[in-house]
């Protein structure tokens, strides 16, 4: 069950890269601890059952697809990013503004903004 999406504000976990075992254990994490999630996930993982507000799925884009996913980011302003598998779009934080709290690799364990 989602709940309303805090816009601006809220978390962003972008999912890309993990396995779906680490990714349902992050976002089951994260869901308890922010008022609004939005996951970004691969397209081989849409039928997973995720505890979040919000999805959005990253697929082959091209350079337009990847100026809409940074324009995207941008313009949602979350409060904080966990980008938990660093190697799956490791630049895409330099591209973001306003920057939000970035974490990478490692959970933040009690967050409200």
């Amino acid at each position: 069950m989602s709940r309303a999406i805090i816009e601006p504000g809220g978390a962003l976990l972008i999912g890309v890269g993990l396995s779906d075992e680490a990714l349902v254990a992050w976002a089951d994490t994260l869901y308890a601890q922010v008022g609004s999630l939005t996951v970004l996930i691969g397209s081989t993982q849409q039928g997973l059952g995720l505890a979040a507000d919000e999805k959005w799925v990253y697929g082959p884009l091209g350079l337009r697809g990847v100026l809409a996913l940074i324009r995207r980011v941008s313009w949602r302003h979350f409060d904080l990013v966990h980008q938990p598998a660093g190697s799956a779009l490791p630049y895409l934080r330099h591209f973001i503004w306003p920057r939000p709290q970035w974490r990478q690799g490692h959970l933040l364990v009690d967050f409200r903004p």
